[in-house]
C-alpha cells in the first residue's frame, strides 16, 4: 500500500505545520480549518529537507522562488541601466567611445564608460547574473517538477477524510444513480478512475506543467544569450573599404576577405520641388540610395603575416535593405564616406628657395621623409579630421576628411615645427625659415559594410515559442479533480479541487449536480 503524500496544515495563528490528520494545532490548540495547499501535492521536495551539507544549502538557495525573484529584479535593474545611454555598438560611426561619451554626456558619460556600462550586455559580470538567473530557474523547476510529477502520477483514488474536507469544493450528497452522474462528469472531459465504491475524476493535468514549459523557454533564451559570447555563433563586424581595395573581416582568423569593386551613390535632384526644402535645410545633396559591388573571398590556410591565396566565394551587389550572403555571413550596406583624402602632396621650400615635394598617405603616413632640397620632415602628430576646440587641436573622427599634420622640418642644426593642413601652414616655433604648403591631393570613396552571423536567432525564436506555449497552457486550461467517497450512511462526500478559477469550477460542479437532480426527479 502506497503511503499517502505528506500534506501539512499550517496554523493560521502561530504558523506551526501540523500533520494532515490533526484537527487542532499541536502548538497553540487552534482549530485547523484552512484549505490545503495543493501546489505541489504534498510532495517531499529536496529544498525542504533539513540536511546541512553545502550542496543542500546551495540547492535550497537557488530553489527558493523568493531568491529567484531577487535575482530577476537585479537583472532587470542592471539591464535598465544599460539603456540609459547608447551602447558602444550604437555610437556614431567614426567617433571613439572616450570622445563620444565625454562630449555628449559630460562627467556622467565618462563615468558610464569607466564602469563598463557601454558594453554591459557582453560583460562577464552581466553574463554571471544571467547564469545565476538560469541556475535559479533550472533548480527551482527540478526541485518542484519531479516530485509533483510522481505525486500526480501515483495519486490514489481513496483519500482520507481530512484531505477531502479541506478542498475548495466540498458537498455531502445522496446519489441514487451513479451512472448518470459519472456520465455527466465524463461528458465534461474528465477521466474517471475507480477503487471500490470511490471515484476520482480528473482533467487537464497538462495545465500543471505550463510554468515548467515557460521555464524551458526562458532557459533557451538565456542559452542563446550565452552563445552570443562565442564568435562561431554570433559575429557583428564593421569594415570600411576604399574603392578598389580588399579588406579582411575582423575576428574570422583572416579567412574571409571582401573587395570593394565600386561604390555608387544616387542623390535626389537639387531642383526637384518635392525635396528642394529638405536639401536646402541640409545644405547638401540628400542620398536616395547607395550600393557597393563586392567580391567575397575565402582565404586558404596560411601562416600569419603571409599574403594568403584567395578563392572567390561570391560576387554581388549590396545596397540598403538588400543584403548579400556568403560563407554563412550576411553583408549589409551600412554607411559610406565620400571624397576622403587618400594622399596629400606637400611642397617644401628651404632658405635658398629650393623646393621639393613629398606625398603623405593619409591611411598610413610615414614617420620620416628625406627631401631632395636637403630638408628633413619628421611627423610628430597626425589629426585625420582636425578641428579646433578652443585653443586645442583635436580630431573629430578617425577618417581622413580634413587631415592635419604636425611636422618638424629641419636642416643642419635648425628645426621648425609646423602645423600643416589642406589650406594652411602655421609655425609653432615662431620662425619662418621654411615654407610648406599643400599643392595636390587625391580622394577616394569608402563603403561601410556590416558583416553579421547570428546562429542564436533560431534558439531565441524557439525559446520564445516554447514560452508562449507554456503561457497558453497554464492560462487557458485548469487542472480539475473530483473525488467521490462513499460514506457509512450510503451518502457521498464529494470534494473537488482546481488550481485556478475556483468560482468557475464551483459553477461547473453545481451544474453537473443540477442536471443529475432534474434527471432523477423526472
Amino acid at each position: 500500500m502506497r503511503k499517502e503524500a505528506m500534506y501539512l496544515q499550517k496554523c493560521s495563528i502561530c504558523k506551526h505545520e501540523n500533520n494532515l490528520d490533526s484537527e487542532r494545532c499541536h502548538n497553540c490548540g487552534n482549530v485547523l480549518i484552512e484549505k490545503l495547499d495543493m501546489r505541489y501535492e504534498g510532495a517531499d521536495r529536496r529544498s525542504q529537507q533539513r540536511t546541512q551539507t553545502i550542496i543542500d544549502k546551495i540547492w535550497r538557495f537557488f530553489a527558493s522562488v523568493r531568491n529567484g525573484m531577487y535575482i530577476l529584479l537585479l537583472v532587470l535593474l542592471i539591464t535598465a541601466i544599460g539603456t540609459i545611454l547608447p551602447q558602444r555598438a550604437y555610437i556614431p560611426i567614426g567617433r571613439t567611445p572616450q570622445e563620444f561619451y565625454e562630449s555628449e554626456y559630460g562627467v556622467f558619460g565618462s563615468l558610464y564608460l569607466d564602469l563598463g556600462f557601454d558594453q554591459l550586455y557582453s560583460s562577464w559580470w552581466y553574463m554571471t547574473l544571467l547564469g545565476l538567473l538560469g541556475a535559479s530557474i533550472l533548480i527551482a523547476s527540478i526541485d518542484r517538477f519531479f516530485p509533483l510529477y510522481r505525486a500526480l502520477k501515483l495519486q490514489p483514488v481513496k483519500r482520507k477524510k481530512h484531505f477531502l474536507i479541506r478542498q475548495v469544493y466540498v458537498r455531502y450528497k445522496e446519489i441514487s444513480n451513479q451512472e448518470r452522474l459519472l456520465k455527466q462528469i465524463r461528458g465534461r472531459g474528465y477521466r474517471i478512475r475507480q477503487n471500490g465504491e470511490d471515484y476520482l475524476a480528473e482533467k487537464n493535468r497538462f495545465a500543471r506543467w505550463g510554468p515548467y514549459v515557460n521555464h524551458i523557454g526562458l532557459l533557451l533564451v538565456l542559452l542563446a544569450a550565452f552563445l552570443r559570447l562565442f564568435p562561431y555563433f554570433y559575429q557583428d563586424e564593421f569594415v570600411w573599404i576604399r574603392d578598389g581595395e580588399t579588406a579582411v573581416v575582423p575576428d574570422t582568423d583572416q579567412s574571409l576577405f571582401i573587395k570593394n569593386e565600386q561604390f555608387s551613390v544616387d542623390t535626389y535632384e537639387n531642383d526637384d520641388p518635392k525635396f528642394e526644402a529638405a536639401i536646402e535645410q541640409e545644405g547638401r545633396s540628400i542620398p536616395k540610395s547607395f550600393s557597393t559591388d563586392i567580391i567575397v573571398y575565402k582565404a586558404e590556410d596560411h601562416i600569419a603575416g603571409e599574403t594568403p591565396d584567395l578563392d572567390v566565394l561570391n560576387q554581388m551587389t549590396v545596397s540598403v535593405n538588400h543584403p548579400g550572403k556568403a560563407a554563412g555571413f550576411t553583408i549589409y550596406q551600412s554607411g559610406y564616406q565620400l571624397n576622403e583624402f587618400s594622399s596629400l602632396t606637400l611642397r617644401t621650400e628651404n632658405e635658398e628657395g629650393v623646393t621639393a615635394d613629398f606625398k603623405i598617405d593619409t591611411e598610413n603616413p610615414q614617420a620620416d621623409y628625406e627631401l631632395d632640397n636637403g630638408l628633413q620632415a619628421k611627423l610628430v602628430d597626425y589629426y585625420p579630421d582636425y578641428q579646433l576646440d578652443g585653443d586645442k587641436i583635436i580630431t573629430a573622427t578617425k577618417f581622413p576628411r580634413n587631415p592635419g599634420f604636425v611636422f618638424d622640418i629641419s636642416e643642419d642644426n635648425h628645426t621648425e615645427r609646423l602645423f600643416i593642413a589642406i589650406d594652411e601652414a602655421v609655425s609653432k616655433t615662431g620662425t619662418n625659415n621654411y615654407s610648406v604648403r599643400a599643392v595636390d591631393y587625391d580622394t577616394h570613396n569608402v563603403t561601410g559594410l556590416s558583416v553579421k552571423r547570428d546562429l542564436t536567432l533560431p534558439v531565441f525564436l524557439l525559446g520564445g515559442l516554447i514560452f508562449m506555449i507554456g503561457l497558453i497552457q497554464g492560462l487557458y486550461w485548469q487542472h480539475r479533480r473530483i473525488w467521490l467517497q462513499r460514506q457509512a450512511d450510503g451518502s457521498y462526500l464529494i470534494a473537488g479541487h482546481t488550481n485556478k478559477h475556483t468560482s468557475s469550477f464551483e459553477r461547473e460542479m453545481d451544474r453537473i449536480f443540477d442536471i443529475c437532480d432534474k434527471g432523477e426527479s423526472s
